[in-house]
């Protein structure tokens, strides 16, 4: 019997699932948060291996069968600091059959497309962008608000409080924000500024729902905004297929059995039809119904796009990877079948809550 840990770790808290080797979950638990760049790689390493450690426990397992064990943790943070949260994971668990640590970006993706090329776009307080290309995992934006802007919850959030503080000082043109964000707020912008620089993103971002609303109603400020934004996640989705076609185009390729125009074997592979692109995020999951739509509206229409929203919960595409690191062999059809047992019993799984943070190893 094979088993597989996936953890799923944020900013504010971290999940965890034990699943067999068919996908039927045997436990569950969750920790606070793992995001490194917030709680320190030490800290992150501590809530991670004090999750995988409960899982066992709930799951009646001791860290004797760590040998049958694939982990893969995906994590916020895990670009910058994967290697060294790897260092400190194989030094907690050095029996694993098998340990991975990446970017909680790419278990959205493997969530939703396991194998195969295509994008995925994060789109909540921050947004970003990740591109599976073959083997390679190619990042693209989200370079954090001082280098990078557009598409995430905190642009909009800080153009609907500049665009009302305009309009209070008479530089810009009246807005339906000015009400919307007063009733966010608790109070007018300009009597807010001491909160919002001392909250920060949490804060600011949260006033980006306002920017639908008021879109929602026709409000010619808060739609430029929306458009502003989804462009930049178009972006995204043009930059990922520049980069996935770079290396794979067809221009030489005359014949159907892929011989080049001089007669020799072709080098290079036939372009991609499609460009699968998955949206998650708090933004692109409450606003479903409309965001997509209107980022693919502003996308180059010569890509051939296929926009979706995930559905699969960040932990299974965590879970789905550490069953992919230890089975080459597995396939489309194998992955269907793990998730259906993932789905079937995932619920009835109670979430232990209470997990004992290990030690930091160096």
């Amino acid at each position: 019997m094979n088993y597989y840990i996936g953890i799923d770790g944020g900013g504010t808290k971290t999940d965890g699932v034990l699943t067999s080797e068919k996908g039927r979950v045997l436990a569950r638990a969750a920790g606070g948060a793992s995001n490194p760049n917030d709680v320190t790689p030490e800290g992150a390493l501590s809530v991670i291996s004090g999750v995988i450690r409960l899982l066992l426990s709930e799951a009646g397992l001791s860290e004797t069968v760590l040998p049958a064990v694939s982990i893969f943790v995906g994590v916020a943070g895990g670009i910058n600091h994967g290697p060294a949260l790897k260092e400190g994971l194989d030094g907690e668990f050095p029996t694993a059959r098998a340990l991975g640590v990446s970017s909680d970006v790419q278990i959205l993706l493997s969530g939703e497309l396991p194998l195969g090329d295509g994008a995925c776009i994060i789109c909540g307080t921050g947004s970003a962008c990740f591109l599976r290309r073959g083997t390679e995992l190619i990042r693209i934006g989200g370079w954090g608000y001082l280098l990078d802007s557009g598409g995430s919850g905190y642009d909009m959030g800080r153009e609907a409080l500049e665009a009302v503080l305009r309009a209070h000082d008479g530089r810009g043109e009246p807005t339906r924000l000015t009400e919307l964000v007063t009733k966010r707020l608790g109070g007018e912008a300009h009597t807010r500024i001491t909160e919002i620089y001392r909250e920060g993103k949490p804060y600011i971002a949260a006033c980006a729902p306002c920017v639908f609303e008021a879109a929602a109603e026709g409000d010619p400020v808060a739609t430029a905004i929306l458009r502003r934004n989804a462009r930049a996640l178009a972006e995204y989705i043009e930059a990922a297929w520049r980069w996935l076609t770079a290396d794979g185009t067809a221009a030489d390729v005359t014949a159907a059995d892929g011989t080049a125009a001089d007669g020799t074997a072709a080098d290079k592979t036939p372009p991609p039809t499609t460009l699968p692109v998955i949206m998650g995020g708090g933004i692109s999951g409450t606003r479903a119904d409309t965001w997509p739509a209107l980022v693919a509206s502003l996308t180059d229409p010569q890509i051939p796009l296929a926009l979706s929203v995930a559905t699969a919960r960040p932990v299974f595409g965590a879970a789905a990877e550490a069953k992919k690191q230890c089975d080459p062999t597995v396939t489309i059809s194998d992955f269907a079948d793990f998730r259906a047992a993932f789905v079937e019993s995932y619920a009835s799984i109670p979430v232990a809550k209470r997990p004992v943070a290990a030690p930091y190893s160096k």
